[in-house]
């Protein structure tokens, strides 16, 4: 029983990388699409199809974290949490329309807008938050959306450093090479961040199946010793 179990766990995990392996590899393959395929002047613009793919993984980690609060209420706190820092991201994705359809620096008032009603909605119950908190920090999906927020906020924006690839191309310099560098570094970090929300999800319904099928046995254990 324990090596069937092991078994299907051991394919179960092989399926899953393989799937995380293909949505990573198929955000590289749209990158190089459009490069291959895109008029020089829109290349990588605000109107590309890589920012329209990084507003997906957003839109999809959204989904995930949603999900997940919707299958465990306990984690409602953290799920707060995660889902106003995921809606800060996209809005930040739409900063050219939002300033430019309605005023400068709308992005930024909408952004903190956001972030003070999750702080809020979160620090409702604190008891609640400290212990999801606790439990999210040694999980994997935490790891995994740790890295990718480094990858966006922090290593795309020194990698994507216009000092850097001018003193790489010289006089040869091209925006649109900086571009292609910064906009998909930002894909791939996003990515990481939309398989940590598939794995918080999955974490957060193993949990639950788990607490049901203890609370089954206990049901059971207690009918068999009432008999």
């Amino acid at each position: 029983m324990i090596k069937n179990i092991l078994s299907n766990l051991f394919f179960r995990t092989v399926a899953w990388c393989l799937f995380y392996a293909f949505l990573t590899g198929g955000m590289a393959l749209c990158i190089i699409w459009e490069a291959v395929y895109t008029d020089l002047s829109s290349l990588f613009s605000e109107n590309s199809v890589l920012e329209y793919l990084q507003v997906t993984a957003l839109f999809f980690t959204l989904i995930c974290v949603c999900l997940s609060g919707q299958r465990d209420p306990s984690r409602g706190p953290l799920v707060a949490l995660l889902a106003g820092a995921a809606s800060i991201a996209c809005i930040r994705e739409f900063d050219f329309y939002l300033d430019r359809c309605f005023f400068d620096g709308a992005w930024q008032l909408l952004a903190v807008v956001t972030a003070f009603s999750a702080i809020t909605r979160a620090g409702r119950y604190p008891d609640g938050l400290r212990a999801s908190l606790h439990d999210f920090l040694g999980r994997s999906s935490f790891g995994l959306m740790a890295g990718g927020f480094m990858t966006v906020f922090v290593f795309s924006r020194l990698f994507g450093w216009q000092v850097l690839w001018r003193a790489i191309m010289g006089d040869g310099y091209m925006r649109v090479v900086k571009n292609a560098v910064e906009e998909g570094t930002e894909l791939l970090g996003y990515t990481l961040i939309l398989i940590g929300a598939m794995e918080f999800l999955r974490e957060t319904v193993h949990a639950v199946e788990k607490a049901h099928r203890v609370d089954i046995a206990i049901d059971h254990l207690r009918q068999n010793g009432i008999n």
